[in-house]
């Protein structure tokens, strides 16, 4: 390998070097934010479905969820911060704008990266693939307290509606979500 062909290589390594970093850094933040987010509302759903206070087991529910769109709010922001300290996007809002669309996969805005740096659009979609597909996960986790708080309240609506059509579905009339621990 001749000088030359070394050169061209170091916009690659660039490329994976600070790809790869602020890959794990966001996904670390993510699933950092993510895991108490999700304790917070584990937490508060528990002590309100206790209290028979329903409504802010919802509220909690989807104050979570703003929480969680929020976190992938800030990654957008530090891979548009990033593109910015690195001097490849001299605006701001065309920094958050490449981040967001590259990080939601969308791909709406125009590839505006100098032609050595393209390597990092790859590196923020996948950093927004995982975070999202983890900020999807717990919500799914979240959706048992939710719905057991809904059946809860709802219990006599629904057990009328049963009995009117006449139907057994005891799962509708008494939800069941495991409260002790498990090993």
């Amino acid at each position: 390998m001749d000088a030359q062909q070394i050169i061209q290589t170091v916009p690659l390594w660039q490329n994976l070097a600070v790809g790869a970093v602020a890959l794990f850094v966001l996904l670390w933040i993510n699933v950092f934010f993510q895991r108490r987010i999700s304790l917070n509302f584990e937490i508060n759903a528990r002590v309100n479905l206790s209290r028979k206070r329903y409504n802010r087991v919802f509220l909690n529910y989807f104050t979570s969820i703003i929480y969680l769109i929020l976190v992938q709010c800030l990654a957008i922001a530090l891979w548009a911060l990033i593109l910015r300290v690195l001097g490849l996007v001299m605006s701001p809002l065309d920094a958050l704008l490449f981040a967001g669309s590259c990080y939601t996969t969308i791909g709406i805005v125009s590839d505006i990266m100098p032609d050595t740096w393209k390597l990092l659009a790859v590196f923020i979609a996948l950093s927004g693939l995982f975070s999202v597909a983890l900020s999807t996960a717990v919500m799914l986790n979240m959706s048992p307290l939710f719905r057991f708080a809904w059946l809860k309240k709802h219990s006599k609506k629904i057990q009328q509606i049963l009995k009117k059509k006449k139907l057994d579905l005891p799962e509708l009339i008494a939800p069941r979500v495991d409260f002790t621990e498990t090993d």
